[in-house]
């Protein structure tokens, strides 16, 4: 079968290959201050690497038996949105003009912006790339970063300590933070907003889509004071809603540190992104529609690779496998 890219620039095939080394789930820093060198070389390459990962979601978002055609060298997009509209539109042709506008300070914007914030979250961004501390696929680890301090990665995580000032920042991810009564309060920052944590225990999560802060046991005060959560209390803000409090079943929230994903009238969305932290390939949801399906049920991280299965026989969905280990749920 010849390349899906043959046709291509060399330049372009030079973009391919960024997104597929920094997709791969194990980029690390040097490869990130090398990609932003690359960039920075001429307006062209910033141009390519747009161009490049435009052209990589068109061929996800084409008829499934098309994708599964054109795919075979562009199937490894580790980190990638959970829900992809599929549809056959195809992008606007960028003109010469287009792609030589602008310089000097439109292309370090350019690197930076790529950099930052990944487009279509085809690889981990520079935050996460720089982190103090991060997981990889599967990997789940615990930290104690302070006297009394105790913190369990989940999957796919990316954590940064100031242990002088006593912060931490979670950038992408899962944690559990436990803060003894006699240790140190801890600030823990996640999606933008701050938290006191001292005599507690904690979940936090956050994504792209939302941040859920739960409160295991003891008492979280949010930093300005307006907010306090208790015990079996969790606070949640999705992207575009308001903030909101519930009661929710703690055993839920922690049940990835058993090994253990449990989920009771969970949206499908969210079950998706707890999944992917498990897998090397990726669940994608082929319309936004479904992503608020309840889901009840349980997966073993240890037998992971059952979990697409089951979501098919459980919501009675299409399931189409595709190269490199991607389903689409449809």
């Amino acid at each position: 079968m010849p390349d899906a890219h043959d046709d291509l620039s060399p330049l372009m095939h030079e973009a391919f290959d960024w997104i597929i080394r920094l997709s791969s789930g194990s980029a690390t820093r040097a490869d990130a201050r090398a990609f932003e060198a690359w960039q920075k070389q001429g307006p062209e390459h910033a141009s390519a690497i747009r161009e490049a990962a435009t052209l990589r979601r068109t061929l996800r978002a084409m008829p499934l038996a098309t994708t599964a055609r054109a795919l075979p060298q562009l199937h490894d997009d580790v980190g990638a949105n959970n829900v992809v509209p599929f549809s056959q539109r195809r992008p606007a042709a960028m003109s010469r003009r287009a792609m030589l506008a602008g310089s000097g300070g439109a292309i370090a914007a350019s690197a930076a912006f790529l950099t930052i914030n990944p487009p279509f979250g085809l690889w981990l961004s520079l935050a996460e790339l720089n982190a103090g501390e991060r997981t990889a696929i599967g990997e789940r680890r615990t930290l104690h970063p302070s006297s009394g301090v105790t913190l369990e990665m989940n999957a796919r995580t990316a954590v940064n300590f100031d242990a002088d000032a006593g912060k931490a920042r979670l950038i992408a991810g899962e944690a559990f933070v436990a803060v003894a009564q006699a240790g140190r309060p801890l600030v823990l920052e996640a999606g933008g907003e701050s938290w006191k944590v001292q005599a507690a225990e904690a979940n936090i999560r956050t994504s792209e889509r939302a941040t859920c802060i739960t409160c295991i046991s003891g008492v979280l005060v949010q930093a300005n004071g307006s907010i306090t959560l208790r015990g079996g209390q969790q606070y949640t803000a999705i992207s575009g809603d308001a903030p909101r409090i519930a009661s929710v079943d703690v055993e839920r929230s922690g049940s990835w540190r058993r090994g253990v994903l449990l989920f009771r009238q969970t949206p499908l969305v969210e079950v998706v992104e707890d999944i992917n932290r498990y897998r090397t390939g990726m669940i994608i949801l082929a319309h936004a529609g479904i992503g608020d399906r309840p889901v009840s049920g349980m997966f073993h991280t240890d037998k992971i690779g059952n979990a697409p299965g089951q979501l098919q026989q459980l919501l009675g969905l299409k399931l189409t496998q595709l190269p490199g280990d991607v389903v689409v749920l449809s």
